[in-house]
């Protein structure tokens, strides 16, 4: 811990330091000291705080005791930052964790005093332990209603108004390209000369493109060992023969072509990474330099030269996605790299067991998956629970019986909601054209002119092969995924193909793709 008077607090607490050193115990992970040091500040910032209320309490020892709960829960809300005015915690978490913690430091408590027999001359180990005990049931019974209630909803209030940002497409392209120059550039420098600059850059883009393909934590990516890269190959996939006519010949070739290798991820997970051909071949560059740079007691595939630590991955990420030049590189991290893969999984037709098979990789359960990482919920609850709140507001549910959300189409354009079930037969000869009017002499005419032609007799103009064959070559994704197009879509094809295209406006242009992929559905 740094040196100030919250780590002098925690060092001189025989209890804190038994916390933390029983913490580390449980979590053995080289990493988890971190943990534990911010676990014992938390303890030590309470203490000091407890302090102040009651100068009785000369140690955490001596405060688990149940005439000193009320002093905690005052002293857990002013270190939580609780507001009296807003009724709110600046830092739930800590309020919530708290009591958990005490608890344990309570149980802890009562071990030390059994080992020790009396904790002092004149009160016994049976007495102690009993004080304890009384303590952690207060903890149990008023906690929640003291400090975790609140806590907990300022936690999910700050939750539900947090907007989720995913990664531009147009970043993730750049981001990639980006990396890519940079790598190629880093390696032809090693060739010529064992630079360190040329070193780190090429170690730090290889694990940015390793951490993009694989959407992995950045620890668990970080604190790959080497040997455990090492051991993996891909010699082992060629014996499973009878597994040739299940994959594609293209998933041939990526078998090939990606080396996997399972590292431990959270909560003891095995969880797989995937290495493509060029990432292997960037690491045979920086295995050929590595013995120049690293010691080999730095045991990690992203050792950071000069140390036996590995690199810092969070921020060697965010370090690449603010040089690309990416329009929003706080899109980019990790956590928002992870949830943009789940989510816009939902726009393919995955069984439950691809589904499965996702969430294993991804290294959380499908519980997890189907719970966290769905459609945001204020994207799902604006864009699709909105069309049906319209489409009661303007009676035309009963238009769209039998149909799911994603199947209702609201024309947002002309405010109309959209018939799905247009007559076959209009596909050929569509919704009828008015004649154009003459140029009016002023606004008031034009107006008049307007609405004599929507009374006059209408023209119908039937659609040319060579029409149709140009509008369903465009939209061929729109019939696919039975999607209605844009009118900027739609527009857009026709500043394409003015001459051919030239009797027909968006409106038909829409028309016509939603008789086609009607029509398809009811064949």
């Amino acid at each position: 811990m740094r040196a100030d008077e919250i780590s002098m607090v925690a060092k001189k607490d025989s209890l804190i330091c038994a916390f933390g050193a029983r913490y580390i115990k449980i979590h053995r992970e080289k990493h988890f000291i971190n943990v534990t040091s911010r676990k014992m500040r938390e303890l030590a910032r309470l203490l000091i705080e407890l302090r102040k209320i009651d100068n009785s309490t000369a140690s955490l020892f001596d405060a688990l005791k149940p005439k000193y709960f009320d002093s905690i829960i005052a002293a857990t809300k002013i270190v939580a930052k609780y507001d009296t005015e807003k009724n709110k915690y600046d830092s739930p978490t800590y309020a919530l964790n708290m009591g958990t913690t005490l608890k344990q430091c309570a149980n802890l408590a009562i071990i030390m005093a059994l080992k020790r027999k009396n904790v002092s001359q004149t009160v016994s180990a049976a007495d102690t332990e009993a004080e304890l005990k009384t303590f952690i049931q207060i903890v149990q019974a008023q906690w929640h209603f003291e400090i975790s209630s609140q806590a907990a909803s300022d936690l999910n209030l700050n939750k539900w108004n947090k907007v989720t940002i995913v990664p531009l497409a147009s970043d993730l392209k750049l981001l990639k390209e980006f990396l890519c120059l940079k790598a190629n550039d880093a390696v032809n420098k090693l060739q010529v000369e064992s630079d360190l600059t040329s070193y780190k850059i090429l170690l730090e883009i290889v694990y940015c493109r390793v951490l993009i393909l694989n959407r992995r934590r950045p620890g668990e990516l970080q604190r790959l060992p080497l040997h455990i890269y090492e051991s993996c190959t891909n010699g082992e996939k060629n014996n499973y023969e009878e597994f040739s006519d299940i994959v594609t010949p293209s998933e041939k070739i990526l078998l090939k072509k990606f080396k996997r290798v399972v590292i431990r991820g959270k909560r003891g997970r095995g969880v797989p990474v995937l290495f493509s051909d060029d990432i292997q071949n960037h690491i045979k560059v920086l295995l050929h330099h590595r013995p120049i740079f690293l010691s080999k007691k730095n045991i990690y595939l992203f050792g950071n030269p000069g140390t036996i630590e590995p690199i810092c991955g969070y921020k060697i990420l965010n370090k690449y996605a603010h040089s690309c030049g990416a329009k929003n590189p706080k899109a980019i991290s990790s956590t928002k790299l992870r949830k943009h893969l789940a989510t816009l999984t939902q726009i393919f037709s995955m069984t439950d067991s691809d589904l499965e098979q996702l969430a294993t990789f991804m290294g959380h359960s499908i519980g997890v998956h189907r719970g966290n990482y769905r459609l945001p919920n204020d994207v799902y609850q604006t864009a699709k629970i909105s069309k049906l709140l319209l489409l009661m507001e303007n009676g035309g549910t009963v238009d769209f019986k039998g149909k799911t959300l994603n199947e209702i189409n609201i024309n947002m354009e002309e405010d109309l909601m959209e018939k799905n079930d247009v007559d076959d037969e209009t596909s050929d000869i569509e919704e009828p054209i008015h004649p154009i009017p003459l140029p009016p002499t002023n606004t008031e005419t034009n107006n008049s002119e307007v609405e004599s032609n929507k009374k006059s007799k209408s023209i119908k103009i039937p659609w040319t092969e060579e029409q149709k064959k140009i509008v369903r070559l465009y939209f061929a994704q729109h019939i696919k995924k039975r999607k209605p197009p844009k009118r900027l879509e739609c527009e857009a094809l026709k500043d394409k193909n003015t001459e051919i295209l030239n009797n027909k406006d968006w409106l038909k242009i829409k028309v016509f793709i939603q008789n086609e992929y009607n029509k398809k559905s009811k064949k």
